[in-house]
């Protein structure tokens, strides 16, 4: 089921098999534990496999996790022992369920399992979600006895969490930041790993997520500490959350304890946060000061209060039992909002003075580190970054030999099911004994985290830019109620795009995205109609092809339709899927550019005769370059400043004023005309306004008409424009004025462009 960026395949896809090879998180647990055997491990479910709410007698679904707690229980139990017996792993925590309810019942339950069987040092954190947790437990002793750590999500430094203190038991922001890794992501987690001890006593922050490894065009793009998405070419980037993170796990261990507030943590006298953690066996100590304004503070969630901060410089007074090697402690730095930013750089060592203290200049935006620590680094990759090749290679094809069993393919993201690779469970003359092939593997709707059934199950692959390719795929349905599909222009849970699906007997749909489940919300019919016979049990070809606004598709050679209109307005991934919860089987991807040269070559990507972005021009929209291309008038990046540069000429978009609209100018660092501000995580994963503050006569935002011209009028004037809202694509460094087709009344997707004539 559906987790925010795809489905992660479960270690029991039913109620008598196990299975300790799905999935990619033992390797994942084996490599961190390599590099740190004290790395602690902790698993959360998102969601669960449907028969562990099925009634054990009828099995007769409910729906819910905790109808049979013994059930959920035992699975839980499974994953924990297979990772002890088939790997050596000792998971320290599990959760309940993420952010949905919790359960008196099955979390005592869960904790009896897990002492039975020998697990009494793996704690329970509950419930991964918000405070209600505390109320319940305050009205159920026995629940808050099975409880061993209270974990809260994005918790707000300004409410009040004495309920959950009251218990004596750690509180942990136990999901945190899920903000685009930048400079503003790194501030974001600089400020907020230290406020939430200040101010609420949090003592663990876990960042969602480490690694960002999922396509543009899934939630939360790169709202990660690392971001490395490109397999293909090995290319990663924004390392700056990194070493934010650096400024504390260089310099202490698993098991140090913070000092308490106004005795080693507290609030800076002109704004900002420090905190001490200290060695409980040893004289070793940490102090980390950090001071972010307002306007680059925020993580994703939840909202600041106003708050102003101003440079200072603030003394701090050592306790004689804080002695320092040779009266001196090493020094870190980074400051996130200077124009240059210096990211975890080593300063001269600081001296302690005769009576036990020392000072700090503290500047806005500045993350210290000083400590008694001395072994820290700043590691360099062993190798030279490969260059970024954002788009997928293709022609891509995948016969699904090279994997071991029930592991995934390569590039393929599951979004909607399990797609695992297995040998086929039916003998035919196409398949020998040795052949492996894709088989998604859930057999009744499971029980969801936020998708409940919506479309059939389907694993996407590709760029969210992709409009003119070919999917071509065997396929075998296991019974007569199943149908295969693919799709092209799809976006993540394939609400849209072009999709055509094949029964047996040959009965086919094309239709605007991808087969519904809840037939109360059919999806929009393109065409229907019946082609060759499709037979169970027996292996096929289906094909299809998308180019510009006609569509093709075929059976086993044989066209099912030709030239068919379909909207352009569409642009996404490849896919392939069924129906609904069958263990179709698929082998033989292949997916290739359709179109040729003029929608794929250099002329494809190429600007309008006479464009000339230089000084002074004046930016408007025109039509997206589709396919991963991307075109130089239509590269912008989005800065942390908030400025919106133009990358090939290096000048920045500038408001002019109201009638003028906006022109190309020298980059000017903090001018309020160019400080086009937005939601710079939302913007990759949604439309989102982008406006300008601190300006004569109020705010501007971004607008523009379907003609092509950008204005920035006030807030309310943009209600006469055409559009007031845009995605940013970061594969093809385009604004757009649209992330999805659903709003089919704003046509082909526009994007900003720096070929309009001077001002």
């Amino acid at each position: 089921s559906q987790s925010t960026d795809g489905t992660e395949s479960s270690h029991m896809h039913d109620n008598e098999t196990v299975d300790l090879h799905t999935g990619y998180e033992w390797w994942l647990m084996q490599e961190a534990k390599k590099r740190n055997p004290d790395i602690k491990l902790y698993g959360l479910p998102w969601a669960f496999p449907g028969w562990v709410g099925n009634d054990p007698e009828t099995g007769v679904p409910t729906g819910s996790p905790f109808s049979y707690p013994e059930q959920t229980s035992r699975y839980l139990l499974e994953w924990v022992k297979g990772a002890k017996s088939e790997y050596g792993l000792d998971i320290d925590y599990v959760g309940v369920w993420n952010e949905r309810a919790s359960n008196a019942s099955y979390t005592e339950s869960l904790r009896a399992h897990l002492n039975d069987a020998g697990f009494n040092a793996t704690k329970i954190v509950a419930k991964d979600g918000w405070t209600d947790i505390c109320d319940d437990m305050k009205k159920d002793p026995d629940y808050a006895a099975s409880v061993d750590i209270i974990g809260l999500h994005y918790p707000s430094d300004y409410q009040d969490l004495s309920t959950c203190h009251s218990f004596g038991k750690p509180v942990w922001a136990s999901e945190e930041s899920s903000s685009y890794d930048d400079l503003n992501g790194a501030a974001c987690w600089a400020r907020v790993i230290n406020s939430h001890y200040v101010l609420e006593r949090i003592t663990s922050s876990i960042m969602w997520n480490l690694v960002g490894a999922y396509y543009h065009g899934t939630n939360w793009y790169a709202s990660s500490m690392l971001t490395s998405v490109q397999p293909w070419s090995g290319y990663y980037e924004m390392m700056e959350v990194v070493w934010a993170t650096a400024h504390t796990t260089q310099f202490t261990e698993v098991g140090w304890k913070y000092l308490d507030s106004k005795h080693g943590s507290g609030q800076l006298e002109n704004g900002g946060f420090y905190t001490t953690i200290v060695d409980p066996n040893s004289n070793n100590f940490t102090l980390q000061v950090v001071k972010i304004s307002h306007d680059h503070a925020s993580c994703t969630r939840p909202p600041l209060p106003p708050f102003n901060v101003s440079a200072e410089k603030v003394t701090f007074q050592l306790a004689d039992n804080m002695p320092t090697e040779g009266g001196k402690l090493a020094v870190w730095k980074s400051n996130f909002e200077a124009e240059n930013a210096t990211i975890f750089e080593r300063q001269s060592d600081i001296s302690v003075d005769a009576g036990g203290s020392f000072t700090l200049d503290v500047e806005i935006g500045d993350f210290y580190t000083v400590s008694t620590v001395m072994t820290a680094t700043k590691g360099q990759s062993k190798t030279p970054v490969p260059a970024s090749e954002p788009s997928l290679p293709l022609p891509h094809s995948d016969d699904f030999n090279s994997y071991p069993e029930s592991q995934e393919a390569e590039w393929l993201a599951d979004q909607i099911g399990a797609f695992e690779i297995h040998k086929s469970a039916f003998q035919t003359a196409r398949k020998n004994a040795d052949d492996l092939i894709l088989r998604q593997m859930v057999p009744q709707l499971p029980i969801g985290w936020s998708d409940h059934g919506s479309n059939g199950p389907m694993t996407l692959i590709g760029m969210r830019e992709w409009q003119d390719i070919n999917v071509s795929v065997d396929f075998l349905l296991p019974v007569g109620e199943a149908a295969a599909c693919v799709g092209s222009r799809v976006d993540q849970m394939w609400d849209f795009g072009s999709v055509v699906c094949v029964g047996v007997g040959g009965q086919w749909n094309l239709t605007l995205g991808g087969p519904p489940q809840n037939t109360s919300t059919p999806k929009t019919p393109i065409l229907s109609g019946s082609g060759p016979s499709v037979k169970a049990g027996e292996w096929h070809r289906l094909s299809l092809t998308t180019i510009g606004s006609s569509a093709w598709a075929s059976v086993d050679g044989v066209d099912l339709f030709a030239n068919v209109t379909v909207r352009d307005i569409d642009t996404g991934f490849a896919a392939i899927g069924m129906n609904s919860w069958y263990h179709v089987e698929f082998d033989n991807l292949d997916i290739t550019e359709a179109g040729g040269e003029s929608r794929w070559g250099p002329a494809a990507a190429a600007p309008p005769t006479g464009c000339d972005p230089k000084q002074g021009a004046v930016l408007t929209t025109r039509p997206c370059v589709s396919n991963g291309l991307a075109a130089d008038d239509q590269k912008f990046e989005l800065l942390a400043d908030w400025q919106l540069r133009h990358i090939p000429t290096g000048l920045c978009a500038q408001y002019m004023s109201d009638t003028q609209g906006v022109t190309l100018e020298q980059c000017d660092f903090g001018a309020a005309t160019q400080q086009f501000r937005n939601d710079y995580t939302r913007i990759r994963n949604a439309v989102v306004p982008v406006t300008l503050s601190n300006l004569p006569g109020g705010d501007r935002v971004l607008a523009g008409f379907f003609n092509g011209t950008v204005v920035t009028p006030k807030v309310l004037g943009a209600l006469g424009t055409d559009y007031a809202a845009w995605s940013y694509f970061p594969n093809t460094f385009q604004l757009r004025n649209q992330y999805t087709g659903v709003n089919d009344s704003l046509g082909y997707p526009l994007c900003l462009s720096a070929c309009g004539t001077s001002a």
